[in-house]
């Protein structure tokens, strides 16, 4: 390894620990853009990247709790009754008349 490349896995290891700070302040993910390059006919990015990968809640599993909660019997009857449809339904011209 020469004096650049030792130059640059130096500076990679400073930005390290920025990140994980940054995760630690709330963010979810953080990341370094450390180069540009074309290779062949390509362009490429190298990034450094942190990111947040633990499962958490699951967010179905929580939005159906949500709406358990929701469709329980309500304590307090309804102040107003739904209100009816505004008008009969329009057929699709292609739809079978009765």
């Amino acid at each position: 390894m020469n004096t650049q490349q030792q130059a640059f896995l130096d500076h990679i290891g400073m930005l390290i620990p920025k990140l994980f700070e940054a995760i630690r302040l709330g963010n979810v993910k953080s990341e370094y853009v450390l180069g540009d390059r074309i290779i062949g006919q390509r362009q490429v990015r190298l990034k450094l990247v942190a990111e947040v990968v633990d499962p958490g809640a699951n967010p179905l599993a929580t939005h159906s709790q949500m709406r358990k909660a929701q469709s329980e019997p309500q304590t307090q009857p309804q102040a107003t009754p739904p209100q009816p449809r505004r008008g009969s339904r329009r057929r699709h011209p292609m739809s079978k008349q009765d």
